[in-house]
């Protein structure tokens, strides 16, 4: 492949991803900063249950309380379950002595970017995350051949990468 040609991808790819991957950055750091965005739970209903919190008590609910509504799949959670997509409004089911908490979830707008981050929207995102992912890898290769091509800053290149790989290697084994 031509240098040119590589240059090219290289940038495009690069202009495509910008968005996605400032977002991961930027929901990435909030998190570790301990700003993870708030969510806002109304309780719906309470319903009298001696049995546990079942996939079909869920679907039959959700249909009797909000037709319109729908999710993808429910994740189990310490005390029942709750819908996905978390990146919208959803709803969660506790159970608590001899009832069901029937919950309706919205999170925060920060709440939401970091749902995404996590891979927690719907389908059709998660399949652009993951081109996402490949997309990344694409660009970093490319990135680090096309500097490896330039005879004055090959020698740098390798030499931070090779720190960079140390630092990793470290922080690896803390």
């Amino acid at each position: 492949m031509k240098r040119a040609t590589l240059i090219k991808i290289h940038l495009y790819l690069s202009a495509i991803f910008t968005p996605f991957i400032l977002l991961m950055a930027f929901t990435g750091t909030a998190y570790l900063m301990n700003f993870k965005g708030s969510v806002t739970e109304k309780v719906v209903e309470t319903v009298e249950s001696e049995s546990p919190v079942t996939e079909s008590l869920i679907e039959n609910e959700l249909k009797r309380i909000d037709p319109e509504y729908s999710y993808e799949y429910t994740k189990k959670s310490p005390n029942g379950f709750f819908t996905r997509p978390t990146t919208r409004d959803y709803y969660s089911f506790e159970k608590q002595d001899n009832q069901i908490i029937v919950k309706k979830v919205t999170p925060s707008f920060l709440r939401k970017i970091i749902e995404i981050h996590k891979g927690h929207g719907p389908g059709l995102l998660k399949l652009v995350e993951k081109i996402l992912g490949v997309g990344l890898i694409l660009i970093l290769i490319s990135g680090v051949w096309l500097a490896l091509t330039i005879k004055r800053d090959m020698k740098i290149t390798l030499i931070l990468m090779g720190v960079g790989s140390v630092i990793l290697a470290i922080l690896a084994l803390l």
